[in-house]
């Protein structure tokens, strides 16, 4: 029988997404299936009881050891050290293996640089495109203010409309017309 997610999650006691966070760790003891979920046997439920044990216990994720699933780095074959064959630089050395990840180090330095930079600018031009609506709207607020000031010193007097005459007869209404809706 295999679980769900939301199932696993329920079962264990924690939320789905500390669940992923977990499995994340261990790809290899974790598998998804062909459409990208997670599914659980009664194994990798153990598993994850141990995941949860560790986790509450205080070990880092890091840390957490899966019962049965060690996986040892490759050996080494005797006679050669961790610098023979590729693990050298272009001329053999570590010292060359150095000197390229130095490189690697200030290329990575220079585009994050360049990133910055090109945020910085955008930034900057979405600044000056706020000042000038600024100035804008100030702008207006300031004519209307001038609008209103002249207003105010000179008012206008209004006339009160001519009352209807007696003997006049007001003009006649046209008949409503009635509506009838059909559904």
């Amino acid at each position: 029988m295999s679980l769900g997610t939301r199932e696993a999650a329920e079962r264990l006691g924690v939320s789905q997404t500390t669940l992923k966070r977990w499995v994340s760790h261990f790809p290899d003891a974790f598998p998804k299936d062909r459409l990208g979920h997670y599914m659980f046997t009664e194994k990798e439920m153990e598993w994850l009881e141990k995941i949860k044990e560790d986790v509450r216990s205080g070990l880092p994720i890091e840390s957490v050891k899966l019962p049965g699933r060690h996986v040892e780095p490759a050996p080494v074959p005797p006679g050669e050290s961790l610098w023979s064959g590729e693990n050298r630089g272009s001329d053999g050395s570590p010292e060359s293996l150095l000197l390229r990840l130095q490189q690697l180090e200030r290329k990575v330095d220079q585009k994050a640089d360049e990133v910055v930079t090109a945020q910085i600018y955008q930034h900057r031009l979405e600044l000056e495109e706020l000042r000038q609506m600024i100035r804008q709207v100030a702008a207006a607020v300031e004519s209307m203010r001038q609008t209103a000031a002249g207003l105010d010193a000179e008012p206008v007097p209004r006339q009160a409309p001519p009352a209807p005459r007696s003997h006049e007869k007001r003009p006649a209404r046209a008949p409503k017309r009635r509506v009838f809706w059909l559904f």
